[in-house]
């Protein structure tokens, strides 16, 4: 009711104001004490409120596996099979390797730099040797090279055993390990990358193929002791040579036959990026794109393939009985009596005959007439 009549006396008053142009309120307008201000009461607006950031999630850390080493490699005294390189040290001020790059047959000798053909001593392949435990473990693969003395931190060398478990010419692992710092066992730098695919090789293992297509080494299934097996491939530092580097592995990275374990091995060294998709790499490149480390090629220098080195394979498993896509060249035995394991040697005649007309031949294993 008071709000009413508050309304009522103060109508006529702005009224009179409106009509007047003087600031000041005129001598006639009554004076009514006891007056409250008019407030007009609306929904008060609703302040606005900064909004609170979100925070987000701290970021988390990927979950690093734990390895467990259940075994190491117990470097073995088994009979070394052996493959020998060629080398460039007595050429390489000449900017040009002496010989050993069969580019159309997978051979490569190229341990120089591309165009100025800087060489490159840490990944000059000398030799390779490759031992096995007598119970089929372990096998160990020495890499020898011209000098391991003048390596940098920042080298990116690394070396490879390249396995061909079917004896087709097409790799089928690679075990890489990078220059280790100690001289004891360690997973750590090394690598095993397998193609599942069977693109190696393309339609013709060991030559080049035209129609290329294949993405090389493309699944890595040991990475530094992460696996399904911790303990699958080892490396350190020679203490037999200041200029070799071991890889111990397991055999059973390999399928094994009725009898044992056979596969073609042979050895690899890398001064930058390996490129485990160019493999195999004359499907890859042409020569006219790779280059030529040999001056009377009409290739040379070397230009998109350069600062690698690798061996021709060995058999391992059982001794050779004639060749095979990409193995190292192979000699036939000579057949001698004492070699000729076919035969079961049988004395044809009691040495109580005399004027015996009967020998034992050897290419038959029977006894015949003189």
């Amino acid at each position: 009711m008071k709000r009413l009549i508050t309304l009522v006396i103060l109508i006529p008053m702005l009224f009179g104001l409106a009509g007047c142009n003087l600031p000041t309120v005129p001598e006639s307008m009554p004076v009514v004490e006891n007056t409250v201000a008019v407030i007009l009461l609306t929904d008060t607006p609703e302040m606005p409120t900064a909004e609170m950031p979100v925070e987000e999630p701290m970021p988390t850390e990927t979950d690093v596996p734990e390895i467990t080493h259940v075994m190491q490699p117990k470097y073995g005294d088994g009979k070394a099979q052996t493959i020998h390189d060629q080398v460039s040290d007595k050429t390489a001020s000449e900017q040009r390797a002496y010989g050993g790059d069969e580019f159309i047959n997978g051979r490569y000798e190229r341990p120089f730099l591309a165009e100025e053909m800087e060489y490159i001593p840490a990944i000059d392949i000398v030799r390779t040797d490759l031992y096995r435990d007598e119970d089929d473990v372990w096998a160990y693969a020495t890499i020898e090279v011209i000098s391991l003395a003048d390596i940098a931190d920042d080298d990116e060398i690394s070396f490879a055993i390249e396995i061909d478990e079917d004896l087709d010419g097409r790799g089928d692992a690679l075990i890489l390990a990078a220059v280790p710092q100690v001289d004891q066992w360690t997973t750590a730098g090394v690598q095993i990358w397998k193609d599942i695919n069977q693109s190696i090789g393309n339609s013709t293992p060991m030559k080049p193929d035209e129609n290329g297509g294949s993405d090389g080494y493309e699944v890595l299934i040991f990475d530094e002791g992460i696996g399904d097996d911790a303990d699958l491939a080892w490396v350190r530092k020679s203490d037999a040579s200041e200029n070799a580097i071991e890889i111990a592995f397991k055999l059973n990275l390999i399928s094994k036959t009725e009898e044992a374990f056979l596969f073609l091995w042979g050895a690899w060294a890398f001064a930058e990026d390996p490129h485990l998709d160019w493999f195999d790499h004359h499907d890859t490149l042409t020569l006219e794109e790779a280059g030529s480390p040999v001056k009377e090629n009409d290739e040379y220098p070397l230009k998109e393939f350069y600062a690698a080195d690798n061996t021709c394979r060995g058999l391992s498993g059982m001794e050779p009985t004639g060749s095979l896509p990409g193995m190292c060249p192979y000699t036939p035995p000579v057949t001698t009596h004492e070699t000729n394991k076919r035969c079961t040697w049988e004395n044809c005649c009691p040495s109580v005959v005399a004027g015996c007309t009967m020998h034992y031949d050897w290419d038959t294993c029977e006894c015949v007439p003189d």
